[in-house]
């Protein structure tokens, strides 16, 4: 299981694993991981799978989500050890390695993935 380490300047804060629903990410309290902090909206981010990848989907924050230094104005694939910056905190996205090993990588979100039979099925039995 994927999961998502919260860090402020070289101190981790916590770690939050990412379930079937995904994370939320924000100030309010009800989400998944509360930044407490003026820059990050209520409803700032959230962190879902779709299919084989993870995304990271801004939420029309205020001040935006950054993916490693780029500011994203959407949504973006996340990979292992993806650095998520959302107001002065820094979110490090982990794949556990049999994820990391069966998983293809697509960077923008309208990309088409082309599978074999052989590498689809191979996903079907990694579930």
């Amino acid at each position: 299981m994927a999961k998502v380490i919260v860090k402020f300047a070289s101190r981790t804060l916590q770690e939050v694993a990412i379930g079937p629903q995904g994370i939320k990410i924000g100030r309010e309290v009800d989400n998944d991981i509360q930044i407490d902090n003026v820059a990050v909206s209520r409803y700032h981010a959230e962190i879902y799978r779709q299919g084989f990848p993870y995304y990271i989907e801004d939420k029309n924050s205020t001040n935006g989500t950054s993916l490693n230094g780029n500011r994203i104005s959407w949504k973006a694939a996340l990979s292992h050890n993806d650095k998520i910056m959302i107001g002065k905190h820094t979110l490090v996205f982990v794949e556990e390695p049999k994820d990391r090993a069966n998983k293809k990588t697509l960077r923008n979100a309208d990309e088409t993935l082309c599978l074999s039979a052989e590498d689809l099925a191979s996903l079907r039995r990694n579930r």
